[in-house]
């Protein structure tokens, strides 16, 4: 089955659309579903044009596909997803697959704060940027992301991978500051450049293929190793943390 809603027209508003009913699984029973748009309950034809090609008994062979050009208004789209595909053909808002623990979600553009919060399984692709907090906890949360695999090939904002327990979260691009700040597990990898990465980390492995500015000084140093083909110089910590995680970079620059 395939789900095409696309974006209506309207006026233009800084308030997002609250879209947590888009899941796959939500289009097998034919339920009239809802948005809200501030205090306002807004049925999905009063926000969408809705096409819906084929039938499904299962979520996992459903497909959503959102277009229009205010994708990036929805927020909390796959909240809770186990399976199907979702798509995005541009920009989407916060939230984005928030606890998904199956399916694929794919975004062609852009992606704001918290893509792939606390999930524990699926696959996100983001074709763009991700903002702050991707595969992170919420504030006052002590676990991330804890399966599954988020893969931008873009760049990425701050906070990136916090507080991971696990899975694998890759970044094309550089990322911002303290990317696998709380490290508890998975694998965190970013092929551009970073600031402080792995602060505080207690388990899992973190790979800098760039830089690693702002290098924190409580990692002990442990030689090189060889992976894919990099040469990359291996620390473990964060021993102010008594932590026993891997930090593998390129190039590393001291704090000043």
């Amino acid at each position: 089955m395939k789900v095409t809603l696309t974006m209506k027209p309207g006026p233009r508003s800084f308030i997002p659309i609250e879209a947590e009913s888009i899941v796959p699984k939500n289009f097998l029973a034919g339920a009239d579903l809802s948005v809200w748009r501030g205090n306002r309950e807004l049925r999905l034809d009063e926000v969408f044009s809705v096409s819906v090609e084929g039938e499904a008994d299962r979520p996992e062979d459903v497909e959503v596909i959102l277009s229009g050009d205010d994708t990036f208004r929805l927020k909390r789209v796959g909240e809770y997803m186990d399976g199907g595909k979702i798509t995005v053909l541009g920009d989407i808002g916060m939230h984005c697959g928030n606890f998904m623990s199956g399916g694929t979600i794919e975004i062609h553009g852009n992606a704001d704060g918290w893509l792939g919060r606390e999930m524990t399984g699926g696959t996100i692709l983001c074709r763009g940027d991700v903002a702050d907090y991707c595969a992170s906890g919420y504030r006052g949360g002590r676990k991330g992301m804890k399966g599954g695999s988020v893969e931008v090939f873009g760049r990425a904002g701050d906070f990136l991978a916090e507080n991971i327990a696990g899975g694998i979260v890759t970044v094309h691009g550089n990322a911002g500051d303290m990317p696998g700040a709380e490290m508890h597990g998975g694998t965190l990898i970013v092929h551009g450049d970073c600031s402080r990465p792995a602060a505080n980390m207690k388990a899992g492995s973190c790979y800098v293929y760039g830089t690693a500015q702002g290098m924190l000084p409580t990692f002990a140093k442990n030689g090189t190793v060889q992976h894919e083909e990099r040469t990359l110089i291996h620390f473990t910590g964060d021993i102010a943390n008594r932590g026993k995680g891997n930090l593998f970079v390129k190039d590393y620059k001291y704090l000043d």
